[in-house]
Formats: structure tokens, C-alpha cells, sequence
């Protein structure tokens, strides 16, 4: 019994140490399903965890290079070569300190290449 009521004061202390929003942005296109959520911590940091799964027709290729961007100042992250584990690709806990928040109603823009092809996909908030 006390181990559950330690549990569960652990939990609610560790859910009051954000202070911001949660948002999950996505999006489907012909051959990539991405996901990308948003914990804003204070005002000038955030955490953004994500994945991208190929879901087109063909075989998943075993790399991409992508890039992610959210504002006019060109925010964002991106990787090369990245490998696909069961056709996906996750990252998580990027903390972004001292930059432009994502707000909810942005939209973040992705790009994503693997052998030869690019598709570009605009990502909005869940509703």
C-alpha cells in the first residue's frame, strides 16, 4: 500500500513540474505518417519528441535524411541517414533552449529524402 501511495505522489509531483502546453502536431502523405508533440516547458524552452513511419506501397527504404522546420527563422532539427527500425524512425527529448516556442496553431513544415524521391508535408495541430 505504500508503495502505491509513493507512486502515485511521485506522478503528481512530476506532472506539476511542467508548466506549459502539450501539442501534437501530424500528418499523412503519400508515403510518410509523421508525428510531432510539443511540451512546452517556460518560456523560452521546449522538448519536442516524434516519429516518421513510411507508409507507402514499396519497401521502406533503409535511410532518410529530414529536415524540420518551424518558424520563419528556419527552427527546427534535422538528420541524414537516419535508419528506419520496422519502417520508422522516432527521436525524442530534443530540448530547444532559448529559441522561438511553437505555438498551437503553427504549422511545421518536414522534408523528407530517401532514395532520390522527397515529399514535403505540412504539419498542424491535432483537433
Amino acid at each position: 500500500m505504500k508503495q502505491i501511495l509513493l507512486l502515485v505522489t511521485l506522478v503528481l509531483l512530476m506532472s506539476g513540474c511542467v508548466d506549459g502546453d502539450k501539442y501534437s502536431f501530424s500528418e499523412s502523405g503519400d508515403n510518410w505518417e509523421i508525428l510531432y508533440e510539443v511540451v512546452v516547458t517556460n518560456d523560452v524552452e521546449q522538448q519536442t519528441a516524434g516519429s516518421i513511419k513510411y507508409i507507402g506501397d514499396n519497401k521502406a527504404p533503409e535511410t532518410i535524411d529530414y529536415k524540420i522546420q518551424y518558424n520563419s527563422l528556419g527552427q527546427g532539427s534535422s538528420d541524414e541517414e537516419s535508419p528506419l527500425k520496422f519502417g520508422a524512425v522516432k527521436f525524442k527529448n530534443i530540448t530547444c533552449g532559448n529559441c522561438e516556442i511553437i505555438q498551437k496553431d503553427d504549422e511545421i513544415e518536414v522534408e523528407i529524402m530517401w532514395e532520390g524521391q522527397t515529399e514535403k508535408l505540412i504539419l498542424t495541430t491535432d483537433k
